[in-house]
């Protein structure tokens, strides 16, 4: 991805909550590139070229929707574009309202829309595999994520759910990913909380006729000395799988899909895919490289699991993910020593055997 300098040029179109589709023309004075986004820094295109002169249509779908956050509840009476470019473009926007299905995500910070400073150095921000997403459907399906930082299933079904209850209609889909913060609360263990919350949204939801989607929780990359990724959440994924199955709804299986990808390229490799900086290096939160794999690999499955009205609209073409491998001359490192930092800012429950495992750490 390219480092840009300058700020986004924004465009703001006054609308009322619903889903859009939107066309840009944009021509370019000089060859360059740009990236766009729309609303809290959902990805629509990322590093597009245009040569000096040319005009590009580019369209998507935009969901504008009303949201709650622990601290306030939020009116959205906009559509909200964001162009990156370190070129001077000009740009003509357009809109229609469209009657589609809406995609609507539930989570935490591992899925939810963060933003980026800039200048912008997309291994230096904080990115939600879920904001990612729209790039990989078509303009049959718009996306509207309702993911917090911090949240959990519970806190979710107390607060930030009272907004889609009024926004859910027939042949929506509801997408559920949570763990990494009910795993801080005691009575949210696996079995016990977590998956009692996640029981009543499949049912809240099939009561609305609104299609489930679980997703497993990403996993974090905390590697032992023998280059295995520690199981700190495998309990929470096999409780999604449970619920999945007691409902009958598509299980997304992203524990073992982020797992298999990240553990064979090693610590050392691996961390450049999560939010890092000269001064700080994160391992459960992806940067915008990151977040860009796991929603590939998100897509991947999805389409493979053949849900309808959805899978067939994901665009399978742009989901390869370029080839990476770990560094060969890559020194041997170990961060298992962030569990027991995890474990002192409250990481409440984990898999029962973990603390005999890196007992020897």
């Amino acid at each position: 991805m390219v480092k840009y300098e300058k700020e986004p040029m924004e465009i703001r179109i006054d609308v009322a909550n619903g889903n859009y589709e939107v066309a840009l023309e944009i021509t370019a004075h000089m060859d360059t590139v740009y990236t766009v986004y729309c609303q809290n820094r959902r990805f629509v295109t990322v590093d597009r070229k245009i040569r000096a002169g040319e005009t590009q249509k580019l369209t998507f779908v935009v969901n504008v929707c009303d949201y709650i956050r622990r601290d306030a509840a939020y009116t959205v009476d906009s559509i909200q574009i964001y162009i990156v470019c370190d070129s001077e473009l000009a740009v003509v926007p357009s809109y229609v309202p469209v009657k589609i299905p809406t995609l609507y995500i539930i989570g935490d910070s591992t899925v939810t829309d963060q933003p980026a400073e800039y200048p912008y150095d997309p291994e230096k921000t904080y990115c939600g595999w879920g904001q990612v997403l729209p790039m990989f459907l078509d303009n049959q399906i718009a996306v509207s994520n309702h993911s917090e930082s911090g949240a959990t299933t519970k806190e979710v079904f107390r607060l930030h759910f009272e907004t889609l209850r009024r926004k859910l209609r027939p042949n929506d889909y509801l997408m559920i990913e949570f763990g990494h913060n009910d795993q801080k609360d005691p009575e949210l263990d696996a079995f016990g909380g977590y998956e009692r919350y996640l029981r009543w949204f499949v049912d809240y939801a099939r009561g609305r006729a609104v299609k489930t989607i679980l997703n497993a929780p990403i996993n974090r990359i905390i590697f032992d000395d023998n280059g295995k990724i520690l199981n700190l959440l495998g309990e929470y994924r096999d409780a999604v799988k449970q619920v999945s199955e007691w409902g009958h709804v598509p299980f997304i299986d992203l524990w073992t899909a982020t797992t298999d990808f990240f553990e064979p390229l090693g610590l050392y490799t691996a961390k450049k895919y999560f939010r890092h900086d000269e001064e700080s290096q994160d391992y459960t939160h992806t940067n915008d490289l990151g977040g860009t794999i796991v929603a590939k690999l998100w897509a991947t499955m999805a389409a493979e699991a053949g849900i309808r009205g959805l899978s067939e609209h994901i665009l399978t073409q742009q989901l390869a993910i370029g080839e990476i491998k770990a560094d060969p001359n890559a020194p041997k490192e170990s961060n298992a020593w962030e569990f027991e930092r995890l474990k002192s800012i409250g990481l409440g429950t984990v898999p029962a055997d973990l603390d005999a495992d890196i007992s020897h750490l």
